[in-house]
């Protein structure tokens, strides 16, 4: 079998690459080095529904809760002599503090109106999103016990597909590595070369996945590039205020056929978020 491989020239320091067929194009040009060291080529888009402020007392129903509940949740557990003397200058003698409001107070009570879902009536989703029930089956700590269900009302979420095409319209789809390759050093005293590790898509399972799409019939009519997307997911519990127990679990998606050292400057740009819940 006739193969249109690559090799590039050896760089200064002794690597290369080796690409099973001829890329389209080098994504790498399109990075700076400058930009590596300082910023993420990024465009930012605008929207057409700009997020939400709430103003204060919001979620509290009047303005002296509003300052309590702030108090609560700054400075230490245990309230010190100034923190006391700030109690007094910054909640009851504020001029929006009225005393009656504390009538029927209660600490548990407001905190679970922070934990209260009023997404319906607060959050509003792009038009692309869904919303939808699901169910999880939770494993329990004996294998002979089955699974427990557990269900998820009201879960948002962006279809996988459209977020894949919202990013390869993107400017930034530019700098993607859409065909694999196997990156070489030579040792500049003996000549021999070792395989370097470095990205997903200089990975030996990257490149022999995309060698078995190759293998598979092509669309009829269809003359695109056929290439691998690299999805690496993340998530983690994250609170949806600084006092409460309310938290969300949102799952992440990054692309692989980015250079990790674009990756690592995101937190610059926020990585597609298409789960929520």
């Amino acid at each position: 079998m006739l193969r249109d491989t690559l090799q590039t020239a050896f760089n200064l320091v002794g690597i290369c690459r080796l690409y099973p067929r001829h890329p389209s194009f080098e994504p790498d040009r399109f990075v700076p080095s400058s930009l590596l060291a300082n910023s993420c080529p990024i465009i930012v888009q605008g929207t057409d529904s700009p997020s939400k402020i709430f103003l204060p007392p919001y979620p509290f129903p009047n303005m002296t809760i509003y300052h309590l509940m702030m108090w609560m949740s700054s400075g230490s557990h245990q309230k010190l002599e100034n923190e006391v003397q700030r109690l007094v200058s910054d909640v009851p003698q504020a001029d929006d503090f009225d005393i009656k409001h504390l009538e029927g107070f209660s600490v548990k009570k407001n905190l679970k109106e922070l934990d209260k879902d009023k997404g319906e009536e607060k959050v509003t989703f792009p038009d692309d999103w869904i919303k939808t029930d699901v169910t999880i089956d939770i494993p329990m700590r004996s294998r002979e016990e089955r699974p427990k269900a557990y269900s998820i009302s009201r879960f948002h979420y962006c279809p996988l597909v459209e977020v894949i095409h919202a990013a390869f319209a993107d400017i930034q789809a530019g700098a993607f590595h859409l065909l694999p390759f196997k990156q070489l050093w030579k040792d500049p005293m003996d000549n021999h070369q070792e395989q370097i590790f470095d990205e997903l898509y200089t990975s030996d399972t990257w490149l022999e996945a995309q060698d078995d799409l190759q293998k598979l019939p092509k669309e009829p009519g269809c003359s695109l590039e056929r290439i691998i997307v690299g999805l690496m997911f993340f998530s983690d519990a994250t609170h949806l205020a600084n006092f409460g127990t309310a938290k969300a679990w949102p799952l992440y998606l990054y692309f692989g056929n980015l250079m990790k050292y674009v990756q690592s400057l995101s937190l610059v740009s926020p990585p597609d978020l298409i789960l929520n819940y």
